[in-house]
């Protein structure tokens, strides 16, 4: 008798409750993927960030929204300034984060020139060093300046992609790009998992967040309503609608996928997404099993759960072929 895929309420692994979505997490991330692109020359113009789901939306000013609002009080005589940074490390190996604080204070100047220290706050942010591990297949992009965009599959295609697989396999720094290198090169289809990657602009987003988040506590309510009009009117506001309507019809599961990592910060990857489909295609499984998994991926899952998941689908693949081979050779 085949075995049946656990019910994620019941037989699976037990993950702390999540909320479905963090609208504030979610503005973070965008954030700091605006501050990236910043840092490669691409300047950001969308001020708000306004997330929606379902019938609430919630709106928030994005780091360039901040910067705004601190140009529109300089016209009222008023200037922001940051005057000190600290940050300490915590934590160990892949775990490390740093602790950033910022104090800002913000002063009335005249038309003369003279200066009246207003008030003053500290903004913090909390910044992981490391990047969460991702999954790595034949899929995956290759780590490679020279063949950049390409996937391991479509290196495998050709003869100069193949030889600097084989050049991978032997100098490459992380263990477990050696190994699945060389399987790959093998002929084998391999499922593995990257470890975690140092964010090489750890420094930099977590400065200018917690710079962000000094600044932001004094600009009065006023300004950042005026500014918040001012960006939804003029199209410099980001909309991000956080889950496909309750009140549509579905779409097929290959469509779905996409709707799925949408949903927010405790939304699967793409990555993700994509590995668990392709583990879940597996023939070990019957069709009642895919389809629950399908079901279960598209309405339930989040990126901590889908990890449990992903690990029982590979166990049950290595298991259910071995047993099949044994059957073969018996």
């Amino acid at each position: 008798m085949s075995e049946v895929m656990p019910s994620p309420t019941t037989e699976a692994p037990s993950v702390p409750a999540a909320p479905l979505w963090d609208p504030f997490q979610l503005m973070d991330r965008m954030d700091e993927d605006a501050l990236r692109r910043e840092l490669d020359g691409v300047a950001a113009t969308d001020l708000v960030y306004v997330v929606q789901q379902g019938g609430q939306e919630v709106v928030g000013l994005s780091k360039t929204g901040v910067d705004q609002c601190c140009m529109a009080l300089v016209s009222q005589g008023q200037v922001i300034r940051e005057e000190d940074l600290q940050y300490e490390l915590i934590g160990q190996d892949d775990d490390r984060e740093a602790l950033f604080k910022v104090k800002a204070a913000r002063f009335a100047v005249s038309p003369a020139g003279q200066e009246v220290r207003l008030d003053q706050v500290i903004g913090v942010k909390r910044q992981p060093l490391y990047y969460e591990p991702a999954p790595l297949d034949l899929d995956s992009r290759v780590p490679s300046r020279k063949h950049r965009g390409k996937t391991y599959r479509e290196l495998l295609e050709f003869a100069e992609g193949r030889d600097y697989l084989a050049w991978m396999a032997e100098n490459f720094g992380e263990s477990e790009i050696r190994d699945f290198v060389r399987r790959i090169l093998a002929g084998e289809e391999v499922v593995a998992q990257r470890g975690r990657q140092l964010n090489p602009h750890w420094y930099e987003a977590g400065a200018m967040k917690a710079a962000r988040n000094a600044r932001f506590r004094l600009i009065p309510g006023s300004v950042r309503a005026q500014v918040i009009a001012s960006a939804r009117q003029s199209g410099q506001a980001l909309v991000v609608d956080t889950q496909v309507s309750s009140g549509a019809t579905p779409p097929p599961i290959a469509e779905r996928s996409e709707a799925v990592s949408r949903v927010g910060p405790y939304a699967p990857t793409e990555k993700q997404v994509a590995f668990y489909q392709r583990l879940a295609e597996s023939s070990v499984f019957s069709e009642e099993e895919r389809r629950r998994a399908m079901e279960w991926l598209a309405t339930r899952a989040t990126r901590q759960t889908i990890k449990d998941q992903i690990d029982w689908l590979k166990r049950q693949v290595e298991t259910r072929r071995s047993h099949r081979a044994g059957e073969s050779a018996a």
